[in-house]
């Protein structure tokens, strides 16, 4: 409903002071939205930055994952694995993904490449060759994800406890 009508000179100007409000409002709330969004964008809700990165690491320290929170769909993403001095004996190391977390990315490339990888039935284990297992070492995987949402995954060494990790996936 029209409120008052103005005239000004030759015109008449229809004024609604309740739709006036609800436009304000409705300005004052957008820009309550932007104000907020920017600096989280900023701090890396939406990507890189300082709310984006996480890690995870074991008990003893011998295997800290690194990952971001957030990620994008069919983005690079990556999942850094640092083994720990003396993180495993002999010259080569066993490092399992969880199948469910497989099969919801497509792996890229990993640096280093493994010497082979064995399908198992809720894992996938990549084998690496180690030159030297007193010293520390890492492994990344570079990977797309492939769906949206709420995206969890364990990694770990043969016969050691997991890590767990959870990431969210935006459109």
């Amino acid at each position: 409903m029209l409120g008052l009508i103005q005239r000004i000179g030759d015109i008449e100007i229809a004024e609604d002071l309740d739709a006036q409000r609800h436009h304000w409002i409705a300005e004052r709330v957008g820009w309550t939205v932007i104000a907020l969004v920017i600096p989280a964008a900023v701090l890396g809700l939406f990507g890189p930055g300082l709310l984006n990165r996480a890690s995870v690491a074991n008990a003893d320290a011998r295997l800290r994952l690194e990952y971001g929170h957030f990620g994008r769909y069919r983005a690079p993403t990556t999942l850094r694995l640092h083994l720990g001095p003396n993180a495993t004996s002999g010259t080569k190391v066993g490092v399992w993904v969880d199948r469910n977390f497989i099969e919801r990315v497509e792996v890229q490339t990993i640096i280093p490449p493994p010497d082979s990888a064995e399908l198992g039935a809720d894992r996938v284990t990549y084998v690496f060759r180690i030159s030297d297992a007193s010293r520390p070492a890492a492994i990344t995987f570079y990977l797309e994800p492939e769906r949206v949402g709420a995206l969890a995954g364990r990694i770990g060494l043969e016969n050691k406890p997991p890590l767990h990790f959870e990431q969210f996936i935006y459109p």
